[in-house]
């Protein structure tokens, strides 16, 4: 699998910034959860019906940025791996589980999870350029010197790779992936929670890629 450098997506660091701004937004950290499912290869036959089969890596690849200790994200790996499983077979996929017969899948199926650090400054504070308010005359507002208070949006992915197997050339520094299934929100709350969620986005990967069905 080629290298990914994981930020969280635009679309949610604005979402998140506007609610921060205002009291009226999502009440519960699942609220900002969101899913997308990407095809790579847009020329990619996925309804060849001679594609029956995958074989579905054993571990799950913790990605980290810089910094951050793999020990730090704590999953249900073998929950995570089956609720894979459960929807390749649903879609009428066969499983080839022995790991020296994973050469003959049609597809190889690799599983990912990545937490990531976002600060930002928020200020407080400094002459403002009022002019006045009220009749009264302020010539500037808050107070000097200004303060600064960093804010951390902690956010958690989950990654399905689907590769094309009969395209793995031995050697090689990338893979042939043609389909990717991403799930994101605040890594925050219980750790039953986060595997909660974590299962969810896996179904709803799945669920708006009907073209995968056999």
């Amino acid at each position: 699998m080629s290298n990914k450098l994981i930020r969280v997506s635009p679309i949610m660091a604005l979402l998140l910034l506007i609610v921060g701004c205002y009291p009226i937004g999502p009440e519960f950290v699942e609220d900002y959860d969101a899913t997308y499912t990407i095809v790579n290869d847009l020329s990619f036959d996925f309804a060849d019906p001679t594609r029956q089969t995958y074989h579905l890596a054993d571990t799950v690849i913790v990605l980290t940025d810089p910094g951050t200790s793999p020990t730090d994200i704590q999953i249900n790996q073998s929950a995570i791996l089956e609720r894979v499983r459960t929807n390749m077979n649903q879609l009428g996929y066969t499983e080839i589980p022995e790991e020296n017969l994973a050469n003959t899948a049609d597809y190889l199926i690799l599983v990912s999870v990545n937490r990531t650090d976002n600060y930002f400054n928020i200020w407080w504070g400094g002459w403002g350029g009022w002019g006045g308010w009220g009749g009264w005359g302020w010539g500037g507002c808050c107070f000097f010197p200004p303060m600064v208070s960093t804010q951390n949006i902690r956010v958690g992915m989950i990654l399905v790779d689907i590769v094309d197997a009969r395209e793995i050339t031995p050697g090689s520094d990338t893979l042939p992936e043609v389909w990717l299934g991403l799930g994101e929100g605040l890594f925050r709350g219980s750790q039953q929670n986060i595997n909660n969620r974590a299962l969810s986005a896996i179904d709803q990967m799945f669920r708006q890629s009907p073209y995968l069905t056999r």
